[in-house]
């Protein structure tokens, strides 16, 4: 199954209501292709400061399981490495719900179907939650090893950070998600 990890709060199940807003936040990639990883390890460094209620899951295969993550939550979060011509550990915030990501923003991934199919698919059959923010950090090294560029690594806090800001605004209503 390519959903790896979910991490569930004790006494909220994974469709907690919080003012109306389910809250999921996805992190993509792969362990064993070096920068492809900071997706999952944004997610796994959230969970000592996770709000509570918030859904955090791992996708490490084919990303078309986004699909039905989508229908089950109104505001998502997605983190995944990108390849871009900015440096290393540069951090892309996109409201993908309300602009189409970028043609020229390339997902790293060894499946055809990836992260902007998956988006560009739920647009289209009008699945996309009420909120889809996409975090995109530029990767520098995809090569089969374990371990992030130290630029990419130093991304891991500040997104971290980010994602608890915004999640705090969604649940408060005052999102950019409206």
């Amino acid at each position: 199954m390519a959903v790896k990890k979910e991490a569930a709060d004790s006494g909220y199940s994974a469709r907690t209501i919080l003012h109306g807003t389910r809250v999921t936040i996805v992190g993509i990639g792969n362990e064993f292709r070096g920068d492809d990883a900071v997706g999952l390890k944004v997610v796994r460094s959230l969970e000592s400061s996770r709000p509570a209620g918030v859904r955090t899951m791992e996708l490490t295969g084919d990303q078309s399981n986004l699909l039905e993550l989508m229908r089950s939550t109104n505001a998502m979060i997605i983190v995944d490495a990108v390849q871009s011509s900015a440096p290393a550990g540069t951090i892309f915030r996109i409201e993908a719900g309300k602009e189409r990501v970028p043609e020229n923003f390339l997902f790293f991934s060894t499946h055809s179907f990836n992260s902007l199919s998956a988006i560009e698919t739920a647009r289209t059959l009008g699945l996309l939650p009420r909120c889809l923010l996409l975090y995109g950090i530029v990767g520098k090294d995809f090569s089969h090893k374990i371990g992030l560029a130290e630029e990419v690594e130093d991304a891991i806090d500040v997104i971290r950070e980010k994602i608890i800001e915004d999640v705090e605004s969604v649940r408060a209503h005052q999102s950019v998600c409206k």
